[in-house]
């Protein structure tokens, strides 16, 4: 499921009731850097692969809506990093996972995975 950035004509996110035995994954926004008040809680899951799928769904939706050709691979990376959404997963507390997924880590790989004037790739 890619989600987009929500825009002022779209209605409100269904507000999910957080269940801390599974897999959350939230979202906060690049644009509104370190302020809570735009995280919110996007899916929940009973596997960890099923979150970091949900999560680099996420990113690969921001790095093709913001897909300008030509654009290089710093430059794609820049864009991202300013604008798009930063998915992380918070693991119940006895399945932490180490390394935790990243979602700039992840957007800095497909940003070098991308050709100049072409689509992202399927994952």
């Amino acid at each position: 499921m890619v989600c987009p950035a929500r825009t002022a004509d779209e209605p409100e996110r269904e507000m999910l009731e957080p269940d801390e035995s599974l897999y959350q994954v939230f979202v906060d926004d690049n644009f509104h850097y370190r302020d809570e008040s735009h995280r919110y809680l996007d899916g929940q899951f009973a596997t960890y692969d099923e979150a970091v799928a949900h999560c680099r769904a996420i990113v690969d939706g921001d790095l093709e809506n913001a897909f300008k050709p030509g654009a290089t691979a710093e430059e794609r990376f820049a864009t991202y990093s300013l604008f798009g959404l930063d998915p992380f997963i918070k693991t119940p507390p006895e399945r932490r996972v180490d390394p935790p997924f990243s979602a700039w880590d992840y957007a800095k790989e497909r940003c070098g995975l991308l050709p100049r004037d072409a689509t992202i790739p399927e994952a």
